[in-house]
């Protein structure tokens, strides 16, 4: 398969090189990443701006702009092939719960499923630092590509097939996996999204001539139940989350069909 690696770490980072090389052994494989770390951008793309695009190496391309960017420009800048698979990770820190909206990982994923693509994302259970396992994590995506292999090239066909007309739908995951050794994983789960809160503070860091510079700080609560992405990765398990786009309230449709609610 033709291959499209992305991130919002940035192209130098430790996870996008690990896919890049358990890939290239036997696909096509194709990087164009942000140039420098874009993490928390959501699906933030330049849309009145210029953006630099630098070739690095064979294959490989950085992009002075978003995770999103760097799919648009793949996937429509003519720059690398047509590809089968957009592959966004591995990120350093999982996505999960509600980072699913603030990713720029999960992001760039989301934005190759708009465009008719079968997209994966892929993050490690680790803070502030890459994990030791991260080429353990590298070979599990591998194995899961190969698995899933007969959707993707479908998805392409159908995608392909319908260039000039509406997309089919894609396919679109978001994987977590945890920071440990193969010993120490208990197996992979598809699971729900669950819900992080974000405790969020801002402390003053100036405050002159009557404007002011603050700083985030705070701390995350996750939310645990059984069968969700935040509580199935810290029992041990890969969690592997199936995702769109639809954000329709079905239950509020429902409750105004019924005449529930005034609207």
């Amino acid at each position: 398969m033709n291959i499209l690696l992305t991130n919002d770490d940035g192209i130098h980072s430790e996870g996008i090189n690990a896919v890049y090389s358990e890939f290239s052994q036997k696909h096509a494989v194709y990087v164009i990443a942000p140039e420098s770390e874009r993490s928390a951008c959501s699906n933030a793309i330049t849309v009145r701006a210029e953006l630099s695009i630098k070739r690095i190496a064979q294959n490989k391309f950085s992009v002075g702009g978003f995770p999103a960017d760097c799919v648009i420009i793949g996937l429509s800048g003519d720059i690398i092939p047509d590809v089968d698979l957009i592959i966004s990770g591995i990120n350093h820190g999982p996505n999960v719960g509600d980072d699913c909206i603030f990713s720029g990982t999960v992001a760039a994923a989301r934005t190759a499923y708009i465009f008719g693509k079968a997209a994966v994302a892929i993050s490690i259970n680790c803070y502030k630092r890459a994990s030791r396992y991260v080429n353990d994590a590298a070979r599990f995506l591998i194995d899961f590509v190969d698995e899933m292999t007969p959707e993707i090239i479908d998805v392409s066909k159908r995608t392909r097939a319908n260039s000039n007309g509406d997309l089919p739908a894609g396919l679109f995951f978001n994987i977590n996996y945890p920071d440990l050794p193969p010993e120490g994983i208990k197996g992979k789960m598809y699971t729900s999204v669950g819900r992080r809160i974000y405790r969020d503070s801002f402390q003053k860091t100036t405050f002159e001539s009557n404007e002011a510079t603050v700083r985030m700080g705070g701390y995350i609560e996750s939310i645990f139940f059984d069968g969700t992405d935040t509580t199935e990765l810290e029992k041990g398990y890969i969690t592997i989350s199936p995702l769109m786009t639809d954000c329709t309230d079905y239950s509020y449709l429902k409750k105004i069909s019924q005449g529930l609610l005034h609207g």
